[in-house]
């Protein structure tokens, strides 16, 4: 093929693989210039090494769009490798698809410059319709939630693909005239890879469930506890009733009755409000981290703002996500010294038909300059090893779910706001 022919078959190729990347990672729609200039460079880079005939030019042309994609779009080298072997692995099977449908329906035994048309226009029509599904869907947010667990899935099958890819360059009829072959061999070698991804994530989900409940049946134990002691004292609190109402003084007792309500509703409400939660472990993490902090002298509020919110969070999610929201806050309000009577407050509710999570503590301003910082990974405006996790890990399950995280001050409290 002559070299305008490779340049225009690469610029669609290179349109269909940023297609599909822009839905794993925004930073293509942010730099939508510099997308354009990888684009443009990737395509003239083909037509280059066509006419001077590269050996092992994929390979290179490969090397060259990541390190364009880390240098110009700043995207870490990691989220590049893995972001880029989970497109290849995406286009390639889009294109031997259909490598296969075109030499079964045309009957031909050649590879052409009008086949590649055809295969890469289709190609990318169905890497538009995959960016759409990308975007309107959960595959986004399964990606980043198990991109942990794909690295060594997504390797494996790169390494058929990349075999397949050489093969295609060495002897590009040889692949056409066998592609039933090979075709049905990476269908079984994915989909073999696909169910073992599946069942590693189900088994591990499993065991982050099971952990959390040995850690937190036995604090709604202690909820129940506290709830039969508050029964079992009912007695004695009719009985100090009974006394009061015995005051001659009229006036008095009933002022002496209602200040003895006040403080025994109060001191019931919290407990009611936690027992009234739906989710056990919702419940449970908000009446350990209240008793923690009383035990530490923080006066620790609990209120509902509306009704109760459903989290679309997973169980371990959500332990993750308001563990670290609270312990954060504890930790702050301890640590200040300026303040006589720390405090930590939580607020659950629904704001805008979003679920809402807001904690808010006593401790002082964040400094300007760490406020840009202050969910970065590491990060800590405290000194000591194994900090700075906590909300970088919030943060990540936030976007996980595309929500929105919100640093604000109200007077000498910080108050962080998500909404799900």
């Amino acid at each position: 093929m002559e070299w305008y022919q490779i340049l225009m078959l690469s610029i669609l190729e290179m349109v269909a693989i940023v297609a599909i990347w822009s839905g794993f990672n925004e930073k293509f729609n942010r730099y939508k210039i510099r997308s354009l200039c990888i684009v443009m460079g990737m395509s003239l880079m083909a037509a280059m090494f066509n006419v001077y005939d590269v050996n092992m030019d994929f390979i290179i042309h490969y090397i060259v769009l990541c390190t364009m994609v880390i240098t110009l779009l700043k995207v870490p080298v990691k989220d590049t490798i893995i972001q880029f072997l989970i497109v290849l692995i995406i286009i390639f099977s889009i294109q031997f698809s259909l490598t296969y449908f075109l030499s079964t329906f045309r009957n031909t035994n050649t590879y052409s410059f009008v086949n590649g048309l055809i295969i890469n226009t289709f190609t990318l029509l169905v890497s538009m319709i995959i960016y759409k599904l990308i975007m309107g869907s959960k595959v986004k947010q399964n990606y980043l939630k198990y991109s942990n667990y794909t690295i060594s899935i997504t390797i494996n099958i790169t390494g058929m693909v990349l075999l397949l890819i050489y093969m295609w360059e060495m002897n590009q009829n040889f692949v056409w005239n066998h592609i039933v072959y090979l075709l049905l061999a990476m269908v079984i070698w994915e989909a073999l890879n696909i169910f073992f991804l599946y069942q590693s994530i189900r088994i591990k989900e499993q065991e982050k469930m099971i952990d959390i409940h040995e850690k937190y049946t036995p604090i709604l134990k202690d909820m129940v506890d506290e709830v039969r002691e508050m029964q079992h004292e009912s007695k004695n609190h009719l009985n100090v009733l009974y006394g009061l109402v015995q005051i001659e003084d009229a006036l008095k007792a009933k002022e002496e009755i209602a200040q003895y309500l006040e403080v025994l509703i109060e001191g019931m409400k919290s407990t009611d409000q936690l027992l009234n939660i739906k989710e056990p472990v919702l419940s449970a993490i908000i009446y350990s981290k209240k008793s923690l902090a009383e035990k530490q002298g923080i006066y620790f509020h609990v209120e509902f703002c509306g009704e109760i919110p459903v989290f679309p969070l997973v169980k371990y999610e959500l332990v993750e996500l308001l563990g670290n929201l609270l312990d954060n806050a504890i930790e702050a309000a301890e640590d200040s010294s300026s303040v006589e009577n720390p405090k930590v407050f939580l607020t659950l509710g629904i704001e805008a038909n979003y679920s809402m999570i807001e904690v808010k503590n006593t401790g002082g301003i964040i400094k300007q300059e760490n406020i840009e910082r202050i969910f970065e990974r590491g990060f800590s405006t405290k000194k000591g090893k194994h900090r700075g996790y906590g909300l970088y890990h919030v943060k990540k399950i936030v976007d996980r779910y595309q929500g929105t995280i919100e640093l604000s001050f109200d007077g000498d409290c910080t108050v962080l706001k998500i909404l799900l």
